[in-house]
């Protein structure tokens, strides 16, 4: 064999041996992700038997070591949120909420934000509530759950001809859901 001949299989053994040490060195990471992602699904599925249980303080918990574990879980902020509502801690579940829609790739689903000026308006921060249930609707216009609740907040604010056309699109909507016929009763419509 020539000379020239053994260098270039030397460099391929040599490549070779360097490619297979970095995949090894990745097979170690990859290990680690997935343990972190076993983890983290076990620390979620503890927390939801917490929340079903109403242990919301051990819930909140757990599901913020999920996040720890897996930042971009969707589903544990969501949980997180409704755990920190139960306990009565609008901000942190308002917060929990929020995080979650800034990762969340389906944004332009407007029961995302209705569900957040529930957490909102139950806070009594109806501004808030006001304007994450119009998101809603601007969203999705035939969600008349999201104009029920914007009904509410306009009508706690004040706003009663905004609460009435809120309502009314309810009726529109949903003419069957008896709760809006006693709203727009009792503002005298």
């Amino acid at each position: 064999m020539s000379a020239p001949v053994i260098r270039v299989r030397r460099v391929i053994c040599a490549a070779c041996l360097a490619a297979a040490a970095v995949l090894l060195w990745q097979a170690g990471g990859l290990t680690g992700e997935f343990a972190r992602e076993r983890d983290a699904a076990r620390a979620y599925q503890r927390g939801a038997v917490l929340l079903a249980a109403g242990d919301y303080a051990a819930a909140a918990d757990a599901f913020r070591q999920t996040l720890a574990l897996a930042p971009r879980s969707v589903e544990a902020y969501g949980a997180l949120a409704e755990a920190e509502r139960r306990l009565g801690h609008v901000d942190a579940a308002v917060e929990a909420y929020r995080r979650w829609l800034a990762i969340y790739p389906y944004t332009y689903v407007g029961v995302l934000y209705r569900e957040l000026g529930l957490i909102e308006l139950r806070g009594q921060r109806y501004v808030d509530a006001r304007k994450d249930f119009e998101q809603a609707v601007h969203l999705d216009a035939r969600d008349w759950q999201a104009y029920y609740w914007l009904g509410h907040a306009h009508r706690r604010l004040g706003r009663i001809e905004e609460a009435r056309i809120a309502w009314q699109n309810v009726v529109r909507l949903n003419p069957e859901f008896a709760p809006v016929h006693e709203q727009l009763r009792r503002l005298g419509d």
